[in-house]
């Protein structure tokens, strides 16, 4: 399963979540308050040994933006949270994640040829990293049919519980390992090793 960290401010973010067995780090390059330029990016990224994967987050970027910080970051994903198309998510191949809420857009999922989906809460007006819980069940039938990161107030609190409903692909948390809206070190170390445990035992005979 994998556990993507996601809206790293500093290096020391980075550090830390790697240290505690991230898989994936993730910087904003939308307009969000968690939003980081190349410099500051390049800087987080250089945290990442050669098994924890790079990831950019846009929201509506024209594509040559994009191309440009897969080039100045040496990403491996980019993560589409806007009302990016099919068409434009098939040009980044293998690379695209496309971000989708439920229940709204559970019928978009056939259309999007992307290999992971990142689904989030539902929160109108948002693109994401809003915090809000939802029935994570929704996505118990999705997991199924497509590899998924469930994201959306998930925390060290209660991600073994949405692990063991949904059966994920692997999951993605950013507020939920923040404290007055700064990474949290001790949340992000002890959501990875309770998102870890709750897979283990869901693979349990």
């Amino acid at each position: 399963m994998l556990v993507k960290i996601c809206g790293l401010l500093e290096p020391a973010d980075g550090h830390v979540a790697v240290a505690a067995g991230a898989d994936l780090l993730s910087v904003i390059f939308a307009p969000a308050r968690r939003r980081r330029t190349l410099s500051q990016a390049r800087a987080i990224f250089d945290t990442a040994p050669p098994h924890v994967e790079r990831v950019g987050v846009f929201v509506n970027a024209p594509p040559a933006q994009v191309n440009e910080v897969i080039e100045a970051c040496r990403l491996d994903r980019v993560q589409f949270s806007g009302a990016e198309t099919p068409d434009y998510c098939r040009a980044f191949g293998e690379r695209a994640i496309k971000t989708l809420r439920l229940p709204g857009d559970l019928d978009e999922l056939p259309r999007y040829p992307v290999p992971l989906f990142n689904l989030d809460a539902d929160v109108e007006g948002h693109a994401g990293g809003t915090g809000e819980i939802w029935d994570y069940t929704l996505a118990r039938e999705t997991s199924h049919t497509y590899r998924i990161l469930l994201a959306g107030g998930l925390s060290p609190d209660n991600v073994g519980a949405a692990i063991a409903a949904v059966r994920p692909y692997g999951v993605d948390v950013s507020s939920g390992v923040e404290t007055d809206q700064r990474k949290d070190h001790d949340k992000i170390e002890l959501l990875i090793r309770n998102a870890r445990a709750a897979y283990d035992t869901a693979l349990a005979p």
